[in-house]
């Protein structure tokens, strides 16, 4: 009966770990995938007749203020997020988490992802990698973990605003 309980409890730690491995598999293919696509359209191969961004042209959006506002909600899960975590709020903190993982600056920006720089769209999947570490972590209730994840989670935002966001 012991060795069944310990079975349970590895495989209980498990599935955490079996988690990530799955979406760092899909990411990689979904990534892989994409550049496939991005390599094609470049070499304008089977008459495919998708745009590709221009090197001069950096415009990340279809319409500032929609994707302003859409940033802005990001803006406030991330501070209610820091709200949850400094009060150890462990239901909050997934909430939030989730909520950020669930939004995409990407699909933000009215465009495909080939329209985007290749660095832009890499920093949208970090970005929705490390929000669903910061779940993972705070399922594990282990607040350096946690702290730890997020803090990885505001470089990748930090990142991409120190390239992308416009000076005021």
């Amino acid at each position: 009966m012991a060795c069944i309980n310990s079975l349970r409890k590895v495989m209980e730690n498990m599935k955490g770990f079996l988690v990530m491995v799955v979406m760092i598999i899909v990411l990689v293919s979904f990534f892989m995938l994409s550049h496939y696509l991005i390599k094609r359209v470049e070499r304008g191969e089977d008459d495919m007749v998708l745009p590709v961004l221009d090197e001069d042209e950096n415009v990340l959006y279809e319409s500032a203020a929609k994707f302003r506002m859409h940033m802005k909600f990001l803006d406030e899960y991330d501070d209610a997020l820091a709200v949850a975590i400094e009060s150890q709020n462990w239901d909050a903190i997934s909430k939030y988490a989730m909520l950020l993982k669930n939004t995409s600056p990407l699909i933000f920006t009215g465009k495909r992802k080939v329209e985007l720089p290749k660095e832009f769209v890499l920093l949208d999947t970090t970005f929705h990698f490390q929000s669903l570490a910061v779940v993972e972590a705070s399922e594990s209730r282990e607040m350096v973990r946690l702290n730890i994840e997020y803090e990885k989670l505001q470089q990748t935002c930090d990142e991409c605003h120190e390239k992308y966001k416009k000076k005021e």
